[in-house]
């Protein structure tokens, strides 16, 4: 499993390098540069790469992304196109002069929100170009698919623009706007979130109307996992959305899936409620989300363009976004909510019965989701060196909270690892996705929980693991919760693994 990281302070997000063109019918959307973490890995074989910086999520690494796209963070930025009092605009005043000023920008997002909370839909297209057949269907269908989700917050404001929105000599302007759509799903979320999405604008001619032609998602800033902030959402990806709610689970997919959704709905809603146990008997409750929003995919492909347009393929069998809040709370940085997607057509999802089962998946990637909301993001230098036994590690032992060690399925190969000369030590970073032995590290993480909790106890857990999402080294973690040294507690846990191993 993965979590994702959400988008740096700096936007526009990640990878901002131009973005497939297209209306709203367009390239799946992908995801504003959110952490994320990878999904549950998927089962060997084969054994899936899970790198946190594949998702756009919060996660250790996910929060770094955070930051990235901390500048979104504050969704109001200036707009940078040629400034109305500057040199260009006032030549384009004159008698043939063509300009689209900073004020009929926020006056036609202002309109496009009034449309969309009013159910509109004929207000809401009016700032899209009439003749721009596949663009029209595109925002309709978006339209719809919006009206189906719990939106308690939903507006679009403006990022910057980049392009010419002057001309002096009448011969029209065309240039882009990116645009953070603010939203957030009543109950579910802890603060309004934001997708950015780029738009082209066109005023052919003084007394022209100002005409959207062509809509895709904004460029991330510089080189991150994705290629978009937090686009596209699922109503951006496909023509129809089908939502499904339980009392502790919000689950969105493709509308010809509606009756997959019904049924794993039961088990996505237990996962939670399981979770949630586990958190409320350890941990403080605030920041706290008692609820999920949980994606349902159709294979790896469908996976790397939720939420984001991965630069690396998905390989895991889920994983979960951290969103950063579009506005900052006392001055700083937060998650304001985050996003699970699974892949459904995974080993995982597609066998039935035992301990390692799409359930165990859910609750890997809802564990990373509740503790994504602990994280603080002005840390995001600390965040970049997460270990991931520590984030993994923790995820697997919520995922097989009350079960043994050998109830994963990664135990009978790992245990013949150790046996056959393991060195007795935590893996780093930097060997964790070696695909001979991805699986094996995930079970190492898993064993290392295992034991902090037996030795320390589930509270002291659950606070050095918070330590840890909290900025802090682990070795630093270990001796401000534990009370050991990193070395100390790295050679109780080798001795507890070998026992394991017996």
């Amino acid at each position: 499993m993965t979590q994702g990281h959400p988008p740096a302070p700096g936007w526009p997000p990640h990878g901002h390098g131009p973005a497939p063109a297209a209306g709203a019918s367009g390239p799946p959307p992908t995801s504003g540069q959110p952490g994320a973490w990878p999904a549950y890995p998927p089962g060997p074989p084969p054994q899936p790469k899970s790198r946190r910086g594949l998702w756009i999520g919060l996660a250790a690494g996910a929060l770094a992304l955070a930051v990235c796209a901390g500048t979104a963070v504050g969704v109001g930025l200036g707009l940078r196109g040629d400034a109305e009092d500057g040199p260009a605009p006032k030549a384009a005043a004159g008698a043939n002069g063509v300009t689209v000023t900073d004020a009929e920008l926020t006056a036609l997002l202002d309109r496009h929100s009034k449309a969309l909370a009013a159910k509109d839909l004929d207000g809401y297209l009016a700032a899209f170009d009439p003749a721009r057949t596949e663009l029209i269907a595109g925002q309709t269908r978006l339209f719809r698919n919006l009206a189906k989700l719990p939106l308690s917050v939903a507006r679009y404001e403006t990022i910057e623009k980049q392009g010419r929105v002057s001309d002096a000599f009448g011969q029209g302007v065309t240039f882009q706007l990116d645009v953070s759509f603010v939203h957030r799903f009543d109950g579910f979320d802890l603060a309004p979130v934001a997708e950015w999405y780029r738009w082209t604008i066109v005023r052919a001619g003084k007394d022209a109307p100002i005409r959207v032609v062509a809509v895709t998602g904004a460029p991330a800033a510089g080189n991150g996992d994705s290629k978009t902030v937090y686009y596209p959402g699922p109503w951006d990806r496909w023509q129809e959305i089908h939502v499904e709610r339980t009392p502790h689970a919000l689950i969105i997919t493709d509308a010809a899936r509606a009756g997959l959704a019904r049924r794993y709905a039961p088990a996505v809603d237990r996962s939670v409620t399981d979770n949630l146990a586990v958190w409320r008997a350890n941990a403080p409750p605030e920041p706290m989300a008692d609820k999920a929003v949980v994606t349902l995919a159709a294979g790896k492909d469908e996976m790397t363009s939720l939420y984001r347009i991965g630069t690396e393929k998905a390989t895991e069998a889920g994983f979960s976004v951290g969103m950063v809040a579009a506005e900052r709370k006392d001055g700083k940085a937060t998650i304001g909510g985050t996003r699970i997607v699974v892949d459904t057509s995974d080993r995982y999802f597609t066998r039935s019965g035992g301990d390692n089962d799409a359930r165990m998946v859910l609750r890997h990637e809802i564990a990373h989701s509740l503790m994504t909301l602990r994280t603080d993001l002005a840390a995001v230098d600390e965040f970049s060196k997460l270990d991931e036994w520590v984030v993994e590690g923790f995820a697997e032992y919520v995922a097989f909270h009350g079960r043994p060690l050998s109830a994963s399925d990664r135990a009978a190969p790992a245990r013949r690892l150790v046996r056959d000369g393991w060195n007795g030590r935590l893996p780093g970073n930097g060997e964790w996705d070696d695909p001979d032995r991805l699986g094996f590290h995930y079970w190492l993480g898993h064993a290392a929980m295992n034991h902090l909790a037996e030795k320390h106890g589930e509270p002291k857990l659950f606070r050095f693991v918070e330590a840890v999402y909290g900025g802090a080294p682990a070795d630093r973690a270990a001796r401000d919760v534990l009370g050991v040294s990193l070395d100390e507690f790295e050679a109780g846990w080798a001795a507890y693994v070998r026992a394991q191993a017996r």
